[in-house]
């Protein structure tokens, strides 16, 4: 039998964190709706990880202009055999809106609510934000399930055990948090993803050591988003930015980290962080994400099946994005042909579900 290659195209569809440039359409779902359309067009199903703590706070201020266009796309996107996940920004719950603009919270990450009372602790804000994303897409005939979860920063980190145990608790049973070699450090947050487990998927382990994996199966199962590392000649450069700005897309809103207490070392650590299989990056190229794909085939070529993520943001892609993404699945099915699908969350708990019963 052939080895399956399962890959996951998933999007992180969440405003630019530090404040829009002009509206709610322009940051999100203008490029939601082209991202639609061309999986439409290309034939493959995505992952949409909702940021639904948004939702919940411009349902709060009464902003009818992001919470219809938000409830509306997410039940097309479903409606049309996408899947819709979970995906948290817990600062949104600090946030506060003032002269129609929101303005940014530091509390970043899920751990930063540790010492809160219920239900603004850690479980509270997970088991909240799975009832709200359950709610806003059960008009679908009613058969949605929130399975998957994408932290928000990718902060599975300080408080693992909390988090894991509250998300497995609610339901989830699939985590695409995890990028094999990635550092980033900001004056917000701190993700250390050099030492984790060496196959291509694992079960997550509930005493929070990430390095490990649980060798029971009655655990969350990760999903890592797939990277390589990085090359000498693979560190940006201003020159490689300069050549590429013409790639880049319009600036749609502000960012949130800043780094301006991060130390040397630190800083030095991130240029030699591992590359993610994005199509956010308008220094990549079809190739690089190729060899990105090839990388992880090749790494885990023993095994009977390998499970990745792409990751995207519709808020980051314009026309070059767009067009990388659709080679993308081109180049992988011409290589790999028979060997490769493209899935949902929906379609691995379904087809697990189908084997336990069989």
């Amino acid at each position: 039998m052939k080895k399956r290659i399962k890959i996951l195209l998933t999007f992180d569809y969440e405003l630019p964190l530090g404040g829009i440039v002009k509206d709610y359409a322009h940051s999100l779902f203008d490029p939601t709706s082209k991202l639609l359309q061309l999986a439409e067009e290309i034939g493959v199903p995505i992952v949409l990880f909702a940021d639904i703590l948004s939702y919940t706070k411009f349902r709060e201020w009464n902003v009818d202009e992001y919470t219809d266009q938000f409830s509306r796309q997410l039940n097309l996107a479903y409606s049309l055999g996408h899947d819709v996940q979970l995906h948290l920004h817990p600062h949104w719950l600090k946030m506060e809106y003032k002269s129609n603009q929101f303005v940014p919270s530091n509390k970043f990450s899920l751990s930063e609510f540790y010492n809160e009372s219920y239900p603004n602790n850690i479980e509270g804000i997970i088991t909240s934000g799975i009832k709200e994303l359950t709610s806003l897409l059960y008009q679908n005939g009613g058969d949605y399930r929130c399975i998957a979860y994408r932290a928000g920063g990718y902060n599975l980190a300080p408080n693992t055990t909390e988090i894991l145990e509250a998300l497995y608790k609610n339901g989830i049973r699939y985590d695409s948090s995890i990028a094999r070699g990635y550092y980033f450090v900001s004056d917000d947050s701190v993700v250390d993803f050099r030492n984790i487990p060496k196959t291509s998927n694992w079960y997550l382990p509930f005493n929070g050591d990430l390095s490990l994996a649980n060798k029971s199966s009655n655990a969350i199962f990760e999903i890592p988003i797939a990277t390589k590392p990085k090359g000498v000649f693979e560190i940006p450069t201003t020159f490689k930015l300069k050549k590429y700005a013409y790639r880049k897309v319009e600036n749609r809103g502000k960012m949130i980290h800043s780094n301006s207490s991060v130390k040397k070392k630190d800083k030095i650590k991130q240029l030699l962080s591992s590359r993610m299989l994005t199509v956010d990056n308008h220094t990549y190229s079809i190739e690089y994400l190729m060899k990105i794909l090839d990388y992880n085939v090749k790494k885990f070529k023993n095994e009977d099946e390998i499970v990745l993520s792409l990751i995207g943001h519709p808020k980051s892609m314009g026309n070059y994005h767009f067009e990388m993404l659709s080679a993308f699945v081109q180049s992988s099915k011409k290589k790999y042909g028979d060997e490769i699908v493209f899935v949902t969350f929906r379609d691995l708990y379904n087809e697990n579900h189908h084997q336990m019963n069989s």
